[in-house]
């Protein structure tokens, strides 16, 4: 059976901050109704390509399409038009909202919530908030949640908040979710549920995902293409059985050529031209951060797995 066209093509794509080379001619293919792994030590450039995927990052060179849309054209907060979002490494939620309500702001299709629509249309206003917290809450559901639905999103633990962010990616329907090393931090159990919630929405949802990851064992249980960024290169690409088995993709993970990743700041900008293409930098704050983590480098020794509830 010939393999389908890709959904998101990116080919070539080059991000430099004067004499730092970020990113340097990666190309990557994710097709639709996929799991898509991007995965390399850390500094490899991973969240860096997935800030280009996403609109977040102009590269200095490289052309990226979704459905042969170019989406270099498009700015960042019109891409959930298209059928493109994603969620971030940091958890972001509206901390004195609910969950419910964190997860309605993005159901599509709501009526703005301004003065002139509350007292020109009120009910229509009005039934329009309904329906996004009714949908809420049913996604709420569907990641295992609901409980939390009337609670703070600030107040809810870190766990808690990753699904709810889950959820909330989910309510914007886009075709295709881009996810920032959505295991970062959390437990056994939580990893598994993760698992089982990305594979039903590729299988019950129609989703495509491409996603971020740390966790080796996460990344080859569920994903059915592994691409592999080494400094900045794309240096292997192959199903899981075929990353397990590939030497250069042994000697990175085992020499021990693993950098700080972190996102750069403007002083990360202004000094990259005093240093050489082949250094990242990484402010203390990041640093401190994945030391605190574990450095993101954590395996499990059993597989993943889970599902939708409810």
């Amino acid at each position: 059976m010939p393999l389908q066209a890709p959904l998101l093509e990116a080919r070539d794509i080059t991000v430099r901050f004067g004499g730092l080379v970020a990113l340097r001619d990666a190309s990557i293919d994710v097709r639709p109704g996929t799991i898509t792994a991007l995965i390399g030590p850390n500094g490899a450039g991973k969240s860096t390509l997935l800030d280009v995927l996403s609109g977040f990052r102009p590269p200095s060179y490289g052309e990226v399409r979704f459905r042969g849309h170019d989406l270099l054209k498009r700015s960042s907060y019109k891409m959930a038009g298209l059928g493109v979002a994603r969620t971030f490494q940091n958890v972001e939620v509206f901390a004195r909202l609910t969950a419910a309500e964190n997860v309605a702001l993005a159901v599509p299709g709501r009526d703005g919530e301004s003065v002139t629509s509350l007292l020109a249309r009120p009910r229509r206003s009005r039934a329009s908030r309904l329906h996004a917290l009714e949908r809420a809450r049913e996604l709420l559901e569907a990641v295992g949640i609901a409980r939390f639905a009337d609670e703070l999103a600030g107040e809810l633990s870190y766990g808690v908040q990753k699904m709810l962010v889950l959820a909330r990616l989910m309510a914007t329907e886009a075709e295709l979710l881009m996810l920032d090393e959505p295991g970062a931090g959390l437990a056994r159990t939580s990893l598994d549920d993760l698992a089982g919630h990305m594979r039903s929405l590729v299988a019950e949802s129609g989703k495509t995902i491409l996603f971020v990851d740390h966790n080796m064992q996460l990344v080859l249980d569920i994903a059915d293409f592994v691409y592999v960024l080494h400094h900045g290169e794309v240096i292997a690409g192959g199903t899981p059985a075929e990353i397990r088995v590939n030497r250069r993709v042994a000697e990175v993970y085992l020499s021990g050529e693993t950098e700080q990743e972190g996102e750069s700041t403007d002083l990360d900008v202004a000094t990259a031209g005093e240093i050489s293409p082949e250094t990242e930098i990484v402010p203390p704050r990041h640093r401190a951060a994945r030391e605190n983590d574990g450095g993101g480098g954590d395996v499990l020794d059993t597989p993943t797995r889970g599902g939708f509830r409810g």
